[in-house]
This record gives C-alpha cells, sequence and structure tokens, in this order.
C-alpha cells in the first residue's frame, strides 16, 4: 500500500514539476525533490524519466476512463454508443491542469506513452476501428461528437481559455445536439 502511495506521489510531483515549468522542466532531480524523496527513491519507482513519464500516462488514462464511467454510469460492455459518446463528451471537456494538458500533447510523441490512452479508447469505442466509410450513420455521428470534443479542448488549450460550467453544458449540448 504504501508503495503505491509513494509511486502516485511522484506522478503528483511530475504533475506539479510540468505545471510549474513546462515539459522541459522535468528532469528526475526536480521530481524527486517536489516530491520530498531522494532521488534513489524515486529510480525504485521510475528507472528512467521515461519510465515516469509512462507511469504519468497510465495513470491519467485510467483518470480518465474512471471519469467516462462516472459520466456515463456504466462500464463500457454495459453503455450503449451514444451514452459512451455522451459520457466520452462530458469528460473531455471537463478542464484538466495544466501539466495535464502538457503531458497529453506529448503522448503523440511516444507509442508507449499513447498505449494506455488507446486501451481505453478501444475499449469504449470498439468501433472506430471500422474504416469511417462503413460506419452507420449513428455510429458517424458519434464519431463526429468525440471528434468535436477533442477539437474542442485542443482549441481551449491553444488559446488558454477556460470553461465555466454553464459554457461548459452549452458546448457540449451542441456538441451532441445531432445525436
Amino acid at each position: 500500500m504504501a508503495r503505491k502511495n509513494a509511486r502516485n506521489g511522484l506522478i503528483q510531483a511530475a504533475l506539479e514539476v510540468v505545471e510549474e515549468g513546462g515539459m522541459g522542466a522535468l528532469s528526475l532531480d526536480t521530481v524527486a525533490q517536489k516530491a520530498g524523496v531522494t532521488k534513489r527513491g524515486l529510480l525504485y519507482h521510475f528507472p528512467t524519466k521515461h519510465a515516469l513519464i509512462t507511469g504519468v500516462h497510465q495513470q491519467l488514462a485510467a483518470h480518465f476512463e474512471q471519469a467516462l464511467e462516472q459520466a456515463t454510469g456504466h462500464t463500457p460492455q454495459q453503455a450503449t454508443l451514444r451514452e459512451r459518446t455522451k459520457g466520452y463528451v462530458e469528460a473531455a471537456l471537463n478542464a484538466p491542469s495544466v501539466g495535464e494538458k502538457r503531458f497529453l500533447i506529448e503522448a503523440s510523441q511516444e507509442p508507449e506513452w499513447l498505449e494506455p490512452w488507446m486501451q481505453v479508447y478501444l475499449r469504449w469505442f470498439p468501433e472506430d476501428q471500422t474504416p469511417i466509410g462503413e460506419l452507420s450513420k449513428e455510429e458517424l455521428l458519434c464519431l463526429v461528437a468525440r471528434m468535436s470534443a477533442d477539437g474542442a479542448w485542443g482549441y481551449l488549450y491553444a488559446t488558454g481559455s477556460a470553461l465555466d460550467d454553464a459554457n461548459r453544458k452549452r458546448l457540449s449540448s451542441t456538441i451532441l445536439q445531432n445525436l
């Protein structure tokens, strides 16, 4: 139990380092210092910076999956495609921290960092393995809604904008209006 909490503390410290100084500030030394542990203690859990970043992505993806379950009230197997899509839009539009956003942008740079995200996504949307030309109308509308949520997230990140609850709901309902 203590080891898992130590690992989570190190991941939280990494998120804080990146929140404060960007990805360039991330090093094993800065994370150990932020977490209040020795570098050796950090290396016990994460032997390399790459392993630390992988651990951050695994935890962030797991938290996103929890948000999907909370938003739908179901596991992916129990929810309909529309419920899963509505949950995705809701979860995607919830504002991650600046540190989380910076890590998410980095995920595309490394297959190992992207993998936990893809596992979650494919559990929730296995139909997306079907070529777009073969999707049913409902599947296509759901895909467009998820892509819109991702685009909104990217827009908000790029512009530094934030959404209050009322505007988050307005944007979400607009994205989902065709479902």
